[in-house]
């Protein structure tokens, strides 16, 4: 797996990104992301040996308490940008057992290096982070807080039985359990999305 894409790998992604974005037939009303295997390609509360939490001197990585590196898959802080830059509001929906270490490090996540974009400034009050067997109360009461039908809604979780959960709603759902979220997936939520106009 590549975590650290170059500045230019970054700006690919985030122009493939906005020109899906801006090509598409349809437009989510609002996109909904796991955190776990989904944005970060671990489990937060098992990869990270915990708090404080601080930015690394390259002033973009975030690490732990040990100074173990936290990092995004590599496109998916351009993805999330270029959703961003779309006005799509963007929602966590996690059920990690640690939601203040979540919390810490979407705080201090920068997604765009130039801008210093941080994930925190791109995620909805709507988010729900918190520990669950299932997602479906997470995914009723972010429905709920945004006043958006299920249908209008793009999902993007690591594990086939969530996004089945989502599904049963009526919410397009991405699986991304082999990629976490980049372009492709993207490309693939917005596919989904026309085909049911």
């Amino acid at each position: 797996i590549v975590l650290m894409p170059t500045k230019t790998q970054h700006l690919d992604a985030e122009a493939r990104a906005r020109a899906a974005l801006q090509q598409a037939k349809r437009l989510p009303k609002a996109v909904l992301v796991d955190l776990d295997y989904t944005c970060w390609p671990f489990w937060l509360n098992t990869h990270a040996r915990g708090p404080p939490f601080r930015q690394h001197g390259d002033g973009v990585t975030v690490v732990d308490c040990k100074g173990r590196q936290v990092q995004m898959y590599s496109e998916a802080p351009a993805v999330l940008s270029a959703i961003h830059e779309a006005g799509i509001p963007i929602v966590a929906c996690s059920r990690n057992d640690t939601p203040p270490w979540c919390r810490a490090v979407i705080d201090l996540y920068v997604l765009q290096p130039s801008t210093g974009l941080r994930f925190r400034d791109v995620l909805s009050p709507a988010s729900v982070i918190r520990p669950a067997e299932s997602k479906l109360r997470h995914l009723r009461e972010i429905q709920g807080a945004l006043k958006l039908p299920f249908q209008e809604l793009l999902f993007f979780d690591d594990e086939p039985r969530i996004c089945r959960e989502g599904e049963s709603l009526g919410v397009h759902t991405v699986c991304v359990e082999h990629s976490g979220l980049n372009v492709d997936a993207l490309l693939q939520g917005l596919q989904t999305l026309a085909s049911r106009l």
